[in-house]
């Protein structure tokens, strides 16, 4: 994958051309399904992207940088990143000994519902829905996998990159650890204190090794790194917040499935 091929494209408005009454044209028939929007991904040593036999493998990956999905940029020293929306969801995923797959998402409360009816059980700390039988094993049954997703915008040069950070597992501490920071924080507004939103604050991700009894892995780290100071970018990011609440960003979690990540 070519670095022209995978850089976002900005063109120079001093070309000749003036495009400004039909910017955005050739996109009037796309809807949300049309897109899928970027995933920021921790690389791990095992990932697709650093196998050079693996079909997704990428020329100069390495376990503990980050990767955004669609441009196929990797970034060795962290990136810059404005957190424009949260969602929690519970991803539905098939057993792997039965192909697999993303199977749906749920709501917190939906979820809370089915384990009070008993059509959800923990087993080891996870979720599983029981088979036909009423019986639960890892190996036949669907799980369901708390997901704490991070939608934000990345300040790469000059462009403006939508992305979605999504953590589980063992990052839902580093997940709850961003929007203590975020909350935490307070400016001096007309009539007292208050937390800006949150798409104000600079918040720089790297990564950093982590382990435990069953092995080790890279993890994320937020830093809050001052505010943005532009309207622009102000506006840019509050766009992207509206379309995430507005349920018009389309996810696509079956790439996770598919070994793309």
């Amino acid at each position: 994958m070519t670095k022209e091929m995978t850089e976002p494209k900005k063109l120079d408005m001093a070309i000749g051309i003036d495009f400004g009454d039909d910017a955005g044209g050739g996109m009037e028939g796309a809807d949300r399904e049309s897109f899928a929007i970027p995933f920021l991904k921790v690389l791990q040593k095992l990932s697709p992207q650093c196998d050079e036999a693996d079909a997704a493998f990428v020329q100069g990956a390495k376990g503990g940088m980050l990767f955004n999905s669609v441009t196929g940029e990797l970034f060795a020293d962290g990136v810059t990143f404005l957190p424009c929306a949260y969602q929690r969801r519970f991803l539905r995923w098939g057993p792997r000994g039965d192909g697999g797959g993303f199977k749906g998402e749920l709501l917190p409360e939906d979820v809370a519902r089915l384990r009070d009816n008993d059509q959800v059980r923990d087993l080891d700390g996870r979720l599983y829905f029981p088979d036909e039988s009423g019986a639960v094993n890892d190996k036949r049954c669907d799980r369901l996998v708390d997901t704490r997703s991070h939608f934000g915008i990345i300040i790469n040069g000059e462009n403006l990159e939508q992305v979605l950070l999504p953590l589980s597992s063992t990052q839902i501490k580093k997940s709850k650890q961003l929007m203590s920071m975020l909350s935490a924080v307070k400016i001096k507004g007309p009539k007292g204190m208050i937390t800006p939103p949150t798409w104000m604050n600079k918040v720089k991700i790297t990564t950093t090794l982590e382990s435990n009894d069953q092995g080790s892995w890279y993890g994320v780290k937020f830093e809050l790194d001052g505010f943005i100071n532009t309207q622009e970018v102000y506006d840019v990011a509050k766009t992207f917040h509206d379309t995430v609440m507005q349920g018009e960003t389309k996810v696509n979690y079956q790439e996770t499935a598919e070994g793309k990540f």
